[in-house]
Formats: structure tokens, sequence, C-alpha cells
């Protein structure tokens, strides 16, 4: 390995990083964290070559990339970002992939609510249109709610504050990583990227709920969000990849607790639930999702509604509100039957509303 002190100018250096990691399986290393934060931070800052940025995020998808390296990522992603810091207590971050989902309903939006009206205070995030997959994001379902989706991060943080739920758009957030959209079209898979803005917490939440789309990544990805701070977290292999747990068959979690990490099998049929089959799990567009979702809080019984309350309950539990998923799915089955969590619906719709007297378009 070279020992020279590598060049400083940001073409040359990037070079040094993509020879470091991808002379193939015996020579090749990881980089440490400082180096992954500097190369984030060389394409953020979109200093180096098009061609460099894509090779780089290719190879380290092909590498794999190691805990230190998504925390480093993570760490140059964050110092570019407007953080928030609402003041509650025990906030959970939902960690859904931002590209969506093509085949099945997008239950995140509703279970997310239901928490909220529950107790718990959650903040969301994503952003319209994401590659590869263009799927229907939370982001969609959310606005055809009815709900604003576009707000700046201190109104974001008030509304954590003061209702309880907040929506962090990438773009108003993070805007040197909403503006790598055309680099990642071109590559056309998914790169470490896309696992750092899962995790990436810009609310300094203390709870966490990430949905896994390939196993493979699960021991890194676990390891990394250690590295976050998390006092509690929760991977979920669920619906397509993401955190919402079917109804219909177990899945797999990964529980983070203390730093120690508990494997488990979450198992539907051990909470008397009504299975979800593949024509209530059937998704559509946004507006689709958001009116069989709004159906569920407005009183309709039956798979759906287990769908939404248990996966309400999971985070209910995540977020320590309850001392299992079984408690947390009896108190998100109240936040339904009370009308508290439509009324949480309606508290948000209102916020959106008067944001949008404030701010007519021009």
């Amino acid at each position: 390995m070279n020992e020279q002190a590598p060049p400083i100018d940001p073409f040359r250096r990037m070079q040094y990083f993509l020879r470091e990691i991808g002379q193939g399986p015996r020579a090749c290393r990881d980089l440490n964290r400082e180096e992954a934060r500097e190369a984030m931070e060389l394409i953020l800052t979109q200093q180096v070559a098009r061609a460099q940025m894509g090779g780089f995020l290719l190879v380290e998808r092909f590498k794999g990339e190691s805990p230190d390296e998504l925390l480093g990522f993570a760490d140059a992603v964050r110092a570019h970002a407007r953080l928030i810091s609402p003041e509650v207590d025990g906030l959970l971050d939902i960690g859904s992939p931002y590209d969506g989902r093509k085949k099945n309903l997008v239950v995140s939006p509703a279970a997310s609510l239901v928490a909220a009206a529950a107790g718990v205070p959650v903040v969301m995030h994503g952003e319209k249109d994401m590659p590869p997959k263009h799927g229907v994001g939370v982001i969609d379902v959310l606005e055809a709610l009815g709900l604003d989706v576009d707000a700046e991060p201190e109104e974001v943080e008030r509304s954590v504050e003061e209702t309880g739920f907040g929506f962090m758009r990438q773009r108003r957030f993070v805007p040197e990583l909403y503006a790598l959209g055309d680099l990642r079209e071109e590559i056309a898979l998914r790169s470490n990227i896309n696992t750092v803005e899962k995790l990436y917490n810009l609310a300094g939440a203390s709870y966490s709920l990430i949905g896994l789309t390939h196993l493979p990544y699960l021991e890194k990805m676990l390891e990394a969000v250690k590295g976050m701070g998390f006092r509690r977290a929760m991977v979920v292999q669920g619906i397509e990849g993401n955190e919402d747990a079917p109804t219909g068959r177990p899945c797999r979690l990964f529980e983070l607790r203390e730093g120690e990490v508990e494997e488990g099998r979450l198992n539907p049929q051990d909470y008397d639930l009504a299975p979800a089959t593949q024509q209530d799990l059937a998704g559509g567009d946004a507006s689709y999702n958001a009116e069989a979702l709004l159906r569920v809080l407005e009183g309709e019984t039956g798979p759906r509604r287990d769908l939404v309350a248990f996966n309400a309950g999971i985070r209910i539990y995540v977020a320590e509100r309850a001392e299992s998923i079984a408690e947390g799915l009896a108190a998100a089955r109240r936040a339904i039957e009370s009308g508290a969590a439509l009324a949480k619906l309606e508290a948000l719709r209102e916020r959106a509303r008067a944001a949008a007297r404030a701010n007519p378009p021009v």
C-alpha cells in the first residue's frame, strides 16, 4: 500500500480513494470514517468529475460499505444538513426507503399518525420521485392526505413540538444531497446514499424504525445504526423491503437496545390480527393509498385496519411507550377507535391549510 501522503487536489484525491476501494477483493480496503467523510464531501460539493462521483458510489456498492464508511458518509451529509432539535421527549425517526413502493399499500404514514396520536412524537422524511424504483413514497401519501410536506426546517421543528408529528423533505433539509438526483438516476442502482438517508437522523431522535431492503446489508447497517447514537432502534425486513410489517406472514426484525442486537421473527398470528391478503395490500397511486388509509382512520374495520394498528403498535413499542408489541397494538387500537388518530390528521391538515394561507403561491 502506498505510504506517501495522498494528494490534496480534489480530482487526484478522489482518484486515490477510488484506487483504495477498487482494486479487487484482495487488494482493496475499506476507508476509515474520516476518509469516507472526505470522499462524500467531495461528492456533495461536486468538486470532482461526474464520472468519479458515479464510479465511487458504484465501486462502494460492489465492494460493500463498512460500518465506518457508512458513518463517515452520514457525517458528511449531516455537516451539510439543516438539522433540527425538537423539544420533545423520546422522538421516533421513521427510516423509510426514499424510492417508495411499486406494488403494495404504503402503510407507514397512517401507522405513524396513529402512533403520534398515542403519544409518540414522530418525524418522517423523504423526497419525491426518487431512483432507482420511483415508487410511491411516504411523502406522496402524506401530501395526498393533505399534510404540508414542503415546510422549512423551523416549521417542521414547531410541528413536532406542537402536534407530535413532522415531515422533513430532503430538498429543504439537505439540498446538496437532493442535487445529486440526476447522478443517482444515471447509475441506475441503489448506493450508500440510499442507506445513509434512512438513518442520518436529522432531528436528533432517540428512537428509530428502519426498513431493510436487502438482508446482506444487515450487519453493516446495524453497526452503523449503533454509531448514530439511537437509544433504541429496530430494523424490519417488511413489505417490499420497507419498515411496515405484514400481517399475512412472519417477517424478520432486528432490535438494537443498549448496544446489543437481538434478532427475532415477528409473527402476526401471535396478535389476533385479520391477515391482509395480496388484494388488501395492493397499492396504487398516492391518492389511492391516501383514500385507503383515510378510511381506516375514519373507522373502517378489517384487515387494513389491523395492518395499520399492528405497525403503529410496533412504533409505540420501539419508542418505549409500551412494554411489548401487544401492548403497543392495544394502544394503537384505542387511538383509532377513539377518533384520536383522525383528529391528529385533521390538526395537521389545518396546519397545512394555515401555511398555505400565509404563503399563497405567487
